[in-house]
């Protein structure tokens, strides 16, 4: 029995996302799994690209799946 997508990914989040290769970003809501015993959780408050994520983003080298979020 395969447990559901809202089980798995029960952790709501919300980042930027390129959803073509135009680059441009927007808001992104998605799903993640729950935080486990030995993980840490931790407050993003700023968050910086590197030129790759760019090129990702772009899809220059042909490989990026849509949607990506950089960073």
């Amino acid at each position: 029995m395969s447990i559901s997508p809202e089980k798995e990914h029960p952790e709501k989040a919300i980042g930027w996302a390129a959803w073509d290769a135009s680059g441009l970003l927007s808001p992104f809501n998605f799903s993640r799994r729950a935080t486990g015993k030995e993980d840490v959780t931790i407050k993003i408050l700023y968050c910086g690209i590197c030129h790759t994520d760019l090129h990702f983003a772009r899809n220059e080298w042909g490989i990026t799946i849509y949607p990506f979020v950089p960073g």
